[in-house]
């Protein structure tokens, strides 16, 4: 997760593979330890993704 580090507060695209398919969401990376990644996507709106569903985290800038 060390690896992610740098990617938090930036804009990325989470690709995730859930039961009914891949699904990508976009938004600003706020934190993530061992067991969640944290994705707030507007004003009000937050998201957690369980790790063990993540299969990339894409910058929208390079780093």
């Amino acid at each position: 997760m060390e690896l992610l580090r740098p990617l938090i507060g930036k804009k990325v695209t989470v690709f995730t593979l859930t039961a009914t398919g891949d699904k990508q969401d976009v938004g600003l990376l706020e934190d993530m330890d061992a067991a969640w990644l944290r994705l707030r996507k507007g004003e009000h709106d937050v998201m957690f993704f369980p790790i063990h569903q993540i299969r990339l985290v894409k910058p929208f800038e390079p780093l």
